[in-house]
């Protein structure tokens, strides 16, 4: 499902994995950056509220070293369980572009 019109978006920064937006409720992610230490990091984006099972990989990303990568949409992508967000070691901080459906 694809959102293109609706309210504002706003945006969620994570300095580790965690829940982006309220925890299993629905969130329309718009884009994302993320931010690579020393080695590239990886951003892995789980339909769900964590990385187990029941949870669905959506997509998964490699960073650039010392360096942030953005990604974004052209209309929101909709995690209909939750969307949780597992940074490897390499990854200091993330922001996610969302909005609660």
């Amino acid at each position: 499902m694809f959102f293109a019109f609706g309210p504002e978006i706003g945006y969620k920064v994570l300095t580790a994995s965690g829940v982006v937006g309220d925890s299993g409720k629905p969130q329309a992610l718009y884009g994302y950056g993320f931010k690579s230490g020393g080695t590239a990091g990886v951003l892995t984006l789980f339909d769900g509220t964590s990385s187990v099972s029941p949870s669905v990989v959506v997509a998964d990303q490699t960073g650039i070293i010392s360096s942030t990568v953005f990604n974004s949409f052209g209309s929101g992508v909709v995690f209909s369980t939750g969307l949780f967000a597992s940074f490897d070691g390499n990854v200091s901080r993330a922001t996610f572009f969302v909005r609660q459906v």
